[in-house]
């Protein structure tokens, strides 16, 4: 009966090692075995061991370091989530034989566990074998495995691609007891052979260069992907002006792919090479297929860092990105320039102690849930930038700052001139409503005449509340309205339904309450609350159709209180949505009969963000709308915005 193949391993999650061996082990036939690190696992080794070991972190140096030296033949393969090139250079010059991630798929990680098992049940066979036809250079050939293995960890751990190379053909070398070596490479573009590494003992000099893998040897390994044996009594040629007695040629194979060829030669002596030989070279060649593998994944990780520097650096925005603890990981050179920094002095220091301006602070320090709405800081240069927060997973806070100078100014410009024009006309269209009211006293109108009167006193009403809605949000956003204190939102709630109570009367409507016994205080001016909450219930009354409901929510939420004003009227179309806190934008579905400005919600809205707040709304046509607004709760030890 023939014995499964055993995979053990040393799993401190428990899911890792369900997944692992529901979805990849057992459907390719493996038992395994979940084992502990205590005082019985080298017992429990010696008495029945696997085929390979699977560990995490949670395996102790000291238990690692038992592990090789009580079992060198027995693979061990570290499991990561995820791994940096650094982490994985550290586990292979640890002694690892191979390094998985839980971003590799489930045919990549079988492959390198086949492989492990594979090189383990070759070097099982092998010491069968060598036990029982050779006894007496059992020892020898044991050292030479261990010394394989010492020569594959330190072959593994290099990034350097030409050392590696190097390396390896000098092990081959020495291990068969070789005159010369080398070590070609296939090149994709043109289907040749080229020569990346050499070695030679004595005065022989290896002169091969470039070899098509067509009617070649070479080419055979390369497209067989099976090892070659050469002997002979007398010279053979293998190549123009090269002429061997003996050789070994291997295939480095990385994945399923051919990518060059290992071979040693004997050109002087007439020894040949065995099989034992093949298993050396053919090891080796596995850990230089890795270690060429982990090269590449090196150097092209490299070059994706050296040109996401290259675009941080030259980008005009400022990036900063912070660990979890808000320390400096990544600041470009336009966030340097800004702040007046020196990169080698910032890079893993806490922010505060790098950043004095207390703008930024003060929104790095607000709760994670309002960093989606970001913030303006103002520079000492008295430039103002625009920050975005976005959490990144496993790595912090990227904060991103574009300079908005120009904007802030074309805005302050715009709104002087609206002020100013609209406080203009106040007294005009005061005047020309004056007039309007004493042409009737005069003489008398008929009832044309009283008709235009009453058209003209209702379009200066239309325009002096324009005119009201324009300055009263100038102000707003020009921070005239700064000073804020602690405020109830509960009166101002109840004094805003009851200056709506002849309108819901008239319109036979009815306003549902639902507030919470349980209200945080909140930093805020009083006077343009009240305007925010009455400029919502206006809206749900003018939109609600006669006999209609609507109603207003209010509860707290972690250190949030949320507001909601909800109706059953027209709604708003979905592709309009986006755009109804824009200044003099009116939905297309809204009845003639309605007047408004087109600036009550974005009223609404400079007030809300005044406060440091959210606002968003939901609505479904036919059926009604729903305004959410959330506002920080108070903290009483920070009254209000340093900048305030």
């Amino acid at each position: 009966m023939v014995r499964s193949k055993r995979i053990a391993l040393i799993l401190e999650d428990d899911t890792t090692a369900n997944r692992l061996t529901v979805q990849v082990l057992q459907p390719a036939g493996y038992q395994v075995e979940r084992l502990r690190e205590n005082a019985e696992l080298k017992a429990q080794l010696q008495a029945d061991l696997p085929n390979a070991l699977i560990v995490d972190r949670s395996l102790s140096s000291k238990a690692l370091r038992l592990l090789l030296r009580e079992f060198p033949t027995l693979p061990l393969i570290y499991w990561t989530t995820q791994a940096q090139p650094d982490e994985v250079l550290n586990r292979y010059q640890e002694g690892f034989q191979a390094v998985l991630t839980a971003q590799e798929d489930q045919v990549q990680t079988l492959f390198v566990i086949n492989r492990a098992v594979q090189r383990q049940e070759d070097w099982q066979k092998w010491v069968q074998l060598e036990s029982t036809r050779h006894t007496q250079s059992l020892e020898k050939r044991v050292e030479d495995l261990e010394r394989l293995h010492r020569i594959g960890g330190k072959i593994s751990a290099s990034l350097n691609l030409d050392q590696v190379l190097k390396e390896v053909v000098i092990a081959a070398v020495e291990l068969t007891d070789a005159e010369e070596g080398n070590l070609m490479l296939l090149e994709q573009d043109n289907g040749n052979l080229i020569l990346r590494a050499a070695h030679s003992v004595g005065e022989q000099k290896t002169n091969i260069l470039r070899v098509p893998i067509y009617d070649t040897l070479l080419g055979e390994v390369i497209r067989t992907q099976r090892a070659v044996i050469l002997e002979s009594s007398e010279l053979t040629k293998i190549q123009t002006a090269f002429l061997v007695r003996a050789l070994i040629y291997v295939p480095l194979v990385m994945g399923e792919q051919s990518i060059g060829v290992l071979g040693v030669y004997n050109r002087q002596r007439e020894q040949t090479f065995t099989n034992y030989h093949q298993m050396l070279l053919e090891a080796l060649a596995d850990y230089a297929a890795i270690a060429i593998q982990n090269a590449h994944y090196y150097t092209a990780n490299e070059r994706e860092r050296h040109k996401l520097h290259t675009i941080l650096t030259n980008v005009r925005d400022g990036v900063l990105v912070l660990d979890e603890e808000q320390r400096i990981l990544l600041i470009n050179a336009t966030c340097l320039e800004a702040f007046g920094l020196n990169e080698p002095d910032c890079l893993g220091k806490p922010i505060e102690n790098v950043i004095s301006n207390q703008d930024l602070i003060f929104m790095l320090k607000r709760p994670a849930s309002q960093w989606v709405k970001g913030g303006e800081i103002r520079l000492e240069d008295g430039r103002i930038w625009n920050c975005q927060l976005t959490p990144i997973e496993d790595v912090g806070l990227a904060v991103t700052m574009h300079d908005i100078t120009y904007l802030k100014e074309l805005d302050r410009v715009k709104s002087e001139f609206v002020s100013a024009v609209s406080h203009d006309l106040r007294s005009p269209l005061t005047a020309i409503l004056g007039y309007t009211e004493l042409i009737g006293r005069v003489g008398s109108l008929n009832e044309r005449q009283q008709e235009f009167i009453r058209r003209v006193q209702a379009s200066v009403q239309g325009i002096t509340a324009l005119i009201s809605d324009l300055l009263d949000l100038g102000r707003i956003e020009a921070g005239l309205d700064a000073h804020k204190e602690l405020i109830d939102l509960r009166p101002l709630l109840r004094q805003s339904v009851e200056n709506f109570n002849s309108f819901l009367t008239e319109k036979g409507q009815k306003l549902q309450m639902d507030i919470s016994s349980s209200i945080p205080l909140i930093w805020g001016n009083a006077v343009r609350l009240q305007q925010m909450i009455a400029n919502l219930i206006s809206n749900a009354i003018k939109y609600t159709p006669k006999e209609g409901k609507l109603g207003i929510r209010m509860w707290q939420e972690d250190s949030q209180l949320i507001l909601q004003v909800w109706d059953s009227g027209v709604g708003i179309p979905p592709a309009e949505q986006p755009y109804i806190f824009d200044k003099f934008y009116r939905a297309s579905n809204l009845p003639e009969d309605i007047s408004g400005t087109g600036l009550g919600l974005t009223i609404v809205k400079s007030i809300v963000e005044d406060h440091q707040g959210r606002i968003w709304v939901e609505s479904t046509l036919g059926e009604g709308t729903t305004f959410t607004i959330v506002l920080p709760a108070a903290e009483m030890e920070t009254p209000q915005h340093p900048s305030t």
